[in-house]
Order: C-alpha cells, then sequence, then structure tokens
C-alpha cells in the first residue's frame, strides 16, 4: 500500500522535524565533546590542586593549543585530570604537567611539556612529581577577606589591654614592648571599618579586573606588537649607524691616505669659489640696481608704439641736417637736400 506523506498527521511530522532539527543542531554544536569523534590522544594528570582549572580550558603544547582539558576528580588528597592531545604530537616518557595562566586575570590552562625518551603510551598518567600548580593571588585575597571578616577586633582589643594591665610591672623593656602592642591593638580597633571597606574595594576591583580579562589582554598583545616593532626599528637603527661609523673610518683613511693630494685641491677649489662668490656679489648688485632701470623703461614703453629717450651731448638736428641731407645724395640715396 502506498502512503502519500499529505496523508500524514501534520502535527506529527512537525514534531518530529522539530526534533530532528534540534538534534542536529545540537550535534553540530557539541561534535567534540561526542564520544565516536576522535578528538586525540587522552592523559592523565595528577595534581595537589586544580587552581582554577576547567572542564573545557585548552591544553597547550609550546604555546600552541593541542587539546583540552576533558575532566576531573578527586583521588583521595589530589586531583586527577583528564585531558587530550592531538595523536599527531609526540609525547616522551618524562612528559611534564603544569597548570599556567592564559590571562593577566586568571583564566588558566594546561601546560604540556614533552621530555625524555621514547613515547608516552596513551591513557598514561603523569605522576605528582612531574606537575605543578601556579599560586592563586585572588585566593589568597578571598581567603585574607573571610579571616579579617571573622576576627572580633573588640575583644582582641580587651584581650591586649588586660594582658598589659597583668604585666604591668614588667621591666622597663617588656613593658615598652607592650604598650607597642596596645596601641596596635587600638589602631587595630579603630581602623577595622576603614580595613574592611578596603578589602571589600579590592574585592570589587578583582571582580571588574576578571570581566576585562579579554580586553586587557587584548591590550597587553596589542603592546607588545607596538614593542616589537620599536625592536625591529630600534636593529635597523643600530645597524645603520653601524655602517655609517665604518664608513667614516674608511673616509679618514682615505683622506689621511691622500693628504698630499687633497690639500692643493681643496685650495684650488677654495679660490675658485672665492671667485664664485665675488661673481655672485656682482650679480647680485647688477640686478638690484636693474629693478629701478626696469621700472622706468616700462613707463617709457607703454605710452605707445615708441618710447621716448633723452640722449646729452648731441649736436641739434637743425644743425647736422644739411650735412646729412647732403652725405645722403652724394651716395645716390633719394632725399631732398636742404
Amino acid at each position: 500500500m502506498k502512503f502519500q506523506f499529505r496523508e500524514r498527521n501534520p502535527l506529527i511530522v512537525g514534531i518530529v522535524g522539530t526534533a530532528a532539527i534540534i538534534a542536529v543542531t545540537l550535534i553540530a554544536l557539541n561534535l567534540e565533546a561526542m564520544p565516536f569523534v576522535d578528538r586525540g590522544s587522552g592523559y592523565h594528570a595528577v595534581f595537589t590542586e586544580t587552581a582554577g582549572l576547567k572542564r573545557g580550558d585548552p591544553v597547550q603544547v609550546a604555546g600552541v593549543q593541542a587539546g583540552r582539558v576533558s575532566g576531573m576528580r578527586i583521588d583521595g588528597a589530589t586531583v586527577v585530570v583528564d585531558f587530550t592531545v592531538d595523536h599527531t604530537i609526540p609525547l616522551g616518557e618524562d612528559t611534564r604537567a603544569d597548570i599556567g595562566t592564559a590571562t593577566v586575570l586568571g583564566t588558566k590552562l594546561l601546560r604540556v611539556t614533552p621530555s625524555g625518551p621514547g613515547t608516552l603510551r596513551r591513557g598514561a598518567t603523569i605522576p605528582l612529581s612531574r606537575t605543578s600548580s601556579p599560586y592563586q593571588l585572588t585566593d589568597a585575597l578571598g581567603d585574607l577577606t573571610d579571616t579579617e571578616r571573622d576576627i572580633d577586633t573588640g575583644t582582641l582589643a580587651d584581650s591586649m589591654n588586660a594582658l598589659s594591665a597583668t604585666l604591668q610591672h614588667t621591666p622597663d623593656d617588656l613593658r615598652g614592648a607592650l604598650d607597642g602592642v596596645t596601641r596596635l591593638s587600638k589602631t587595630v580597633s579603630t581602623r577595622d571599618r576603614s580595613l574592611r571597606e578596603l578589602l571589600q574595594h579590592a574585592e570589587r576591583a578583582t571582580s571588574v579586573l576578571a570581566v576585562r580579562s579579554n580586553q586587557i589582554s587584548a591590550m597587553i598583545g596589542d603592546a607588545d606588537a607596538v614593542l616589537g616593532q620599536l625592536q625591529q626599528r630600534s636593529a635597523v637603527i643600530d645597524t645603520l649607524f653601524e655602517h655609517v661609523a665604518t664608513l667614516a673610518d674608511q673616509l679618514t683613511g682615505v683622506v689621511h691616505d691622500n693628504q698630499a693630494q687633497l690639500t692643493p685641491a681643496l685650495d684650488q677649489v677654495n679660490s675658485v669659489l672665492s671667485v664664485l662668490q665675488k661673481d655672485k656679489d656682482d650679480i647680485g648688485a647688477a640686478i638690484e640696481r636693474l629693478g629701478p632701470y626696469v621700472t622706468e623703461l616700462g613707463e617709457a614703453v607703454a605710452s605707445g608704439p615708441f618710447f621716448n629717450s633723452y640722449i646729452q651731448n648731441l649736436i641739434p638736428g637743425q644743425i647736422i641736417d644739411p650735412f646729412v641731407q647732403q652725405a645722403l645724395h652724394a651716395a645716390g640715396i633719394p632725399g631732398q637736400p636742404r
């Protein structure tokens, strides 16, 4: 019997289709966590504490991510951390494992250092003697805050006062020490609220820094890149300086070896420079005096297709004109003698 798809219950079809889509999406988002996916070789490491390491934190080999922390469990007074490493990375029999800090604000990672001959078999456990955990500043501040919060400063001050009164007949040196302890007790008692506020502010500041971890890490990375560029430029400048120093030494040697030939040549060059300087001064003076002349000439020429000029010490025209006409006539040039 043949069934048509449209003859099926649409509600059931919709539910099955939605469930299938959700299942495919979850599998795609958690593909690395699926048991049938080969994520690399699995190993174990024993630590005295995890120091904030969590499941899913990265595993690095030589600074490169090569796997992830897959789990952890308590084994007596120690903690066993399960992790994976890419099966293409060789690990020696003396391989070490350390819990390191991935960012400046406390994000953790598992750092694996290959060492020793042979190959660390799959599923092997790195013993406590070859592992180490970092110091936790945030945990120490938190413990200090909790401890300080539990201190009864009033009772502490009363105890110090009672001790001081009991031992008031002691020698002067001891009495001075006890007086100092009394003053310290009073100072702690009077500054209790300020100390609590200080620790609370420190705790809030630590929380803010933890939130800004990625931004601060990026800023430090950018600063590191800038410093790298500056170091490269510094190396280039150092190399250039060395080359210039070498060139200066070579030029000094050349001048010293050819001083006898260079001295007359330099004297001649100085003479030529003196002549050129004199000519330069003369040309400058001529240019300076040419300005008024050009101005006057422009005014004379601008009056029309002619210009007026005045020449001194010439014979008047009416006197010399008969002689000019006679000379032209004698030369056969047409003209009217006067």
